[in-house]
């Protein structure tokens, strides 16, 4: 069928790009250019940039099905380089729920 696959039933390198398409997406309607980190790993997924010049790095993670969401606590852990570069972690589940932390204002300066 034409319909798209459920995100649990892809590759876990193909979860993370779904989950990144969908933040960047999420991103984009809001008025942010959106640039992607060309290496594969890194402490940042992707950056937003808004109109203003002031740059939002994000990791983006993906959370399954089978990882209930009261678990969401345990992906609320950034690296010392993440807290140290501003990295929010950008939350995404299989039904498309986004938890931002640290929460992000858009007028944030």
């Amino acid at each position: 069928s034409s319909r798209m696959a459920e995100p649990e039933l892809l590759t876990r390198h193909e979860k993370g790009a779904w989950a990144e398409a969908i933040a960047a997406a999420w991103l984009l309607e809001r008025g942010f250019y959106v640039c992607v980190n060309f290496a594969a790993q890194g402490p940042i997924d992707l950056v937003a940039i808004d109109k203003e010049g002031r740059c939002f790095p994000f990791d983006v993670k993906y959370i399954s099905r089978t990882q209930k969401r009261k678990d969401i606590a345990s992906f609320r852990v950034r690296s010392d380089l993440q807290k140290a570069l501003n990295v929010r972690l950008f939350i995404i589940d299989h039904v498309k729920n986004i938890t931002i932390d640290p929460p992000f204002d858009e007028n944030d300066d």
